[in-house]
């Protein structure tokens, strides 16, 4: 819909829709069978690098090495420089040219464009595997295992994964992998039986998969989120708890708005119009439906 707002109701108009748009999310809110939407996870175009940047800027405004017994390994995520490997194309990603310096956010932003991932889904998956978007003195291993690609929780990682630039491209083409061969994969769209925990002890339950991003995030991390960790926030459940999925929904949510919403402006740049009887603002609103309704158990 295209709505035409006088310049006296533009605060008061499309600030609520503003506010609207950047509201926080609670983990009771959390679907186990619809976490994010595909357009929201598939948008290589969420944000620019520069804009990535600015987002690590203000989550980590100081960086303090002296926390730590090596101050002079720590780096933070937003001065975090490192040389890329070249990537060939392949049916998943564009490619990646290599053997260039770039910082983490040009990372970011350079994959997200190649695999057709998000940005704000690599930064989230960034902080819900190894917290490095928040940490103010983060360890090398941290950048090592970055997106905690080939680490199984049942093993050690495999190193030819290791490397914060191999991390990022490889996690990023790995869901276009489920994407594009959800049959090869255990967990489709469809009814599944998720495990609680890696706990085999803790059981399952039945959750009604509504999209292929959410399948893809649990065939990332293959557990649901029982009651005590959704009542617990970001804060420790119990024994059979388990934590990816959940965080994914809260920080995605706490930090870019409902994931579950369809991608796509809520409010546009303003335009400025001049009508015979006075000046006008164009805001223009979306809406789109999302399948929240989930069958699970």
């Amino acid at each position: 819909a295209i709505v035409l707002v006088a310049v006296g109701l533009l605060l008061s108009t499309c600030l609520a829709v503003s506010q609207e748009a950047s509201a926080s999310v609670s983990a009771q809110n959390f679907n186990a069978g619809y976490i994010i939407s595909d357009s929201k996870f598939y948008d290589s175009n969420a944000m620019t690098a520069a804009e990535v940047q600015t987002f690590l800027n203000q989550k980590v405004p100081t960086c303090h090495p002296e926390y730590d017994s090596a101050p002079s390994t720590i780096v933070c995520l937003k001065s975090y420089k490192t040389v890329t490997s070249t990537k060939a194309k392949d049916s998943y990603c564009l490619g990646y040219s290599g053997n260039q310096t770039q910082t983490a956010a040009q990372i970011i932003d350079g994959v997200a464009r190649s695999c057709g991932v998000s940005q704000e889904v690599l930064i989230v998956l960034l902080q819900k595997e190894n917290g490095l978007v928040t940490h103010t003195w983060p360890s090398p291993w941290r950048y090592k295992t970055a997106m905690g690609f080939g680490c199984p929780d049942t093993a050690a990682c495999d190193s030819q994964y290791y490397g914060f630039f191999n991390q990022v491209y490889n996690a990023a083409r790995q869901y276009k992998l489920y994407k594009a061969n959800p049959s090869s994969y255990q967990y489709r769209v469809g009814t599944n039986s998720i495990y609680w925990n890696p706990k085999a002890s803790c059981g399952s339950s039945t959750v009604v998969i509504k999209n292929q991003a959410t399948a893809g995030l649990y065939n990332y991390t293959p557990y649901r989120p029982n009651q005590a960790a959704l009542n617990a926030g970001y804060g420790e459940g119990d024994s059979c708890s388990s934590y990816g999925n959940r965080n994914f929904f809260l920080y995605y949510g706490n930090w870019f708005g409902d994931p579950t919403a369809e991608a796509g402006p809520i409010l546009s740049n303003l335009t400025l119009v001049n009508l015979r009887n006075g000046r006008y603002y164009i805001c223009l609103l979306y809406t789109s439906p999302s399948p929240r309704d989930s069958t699970s158990s």
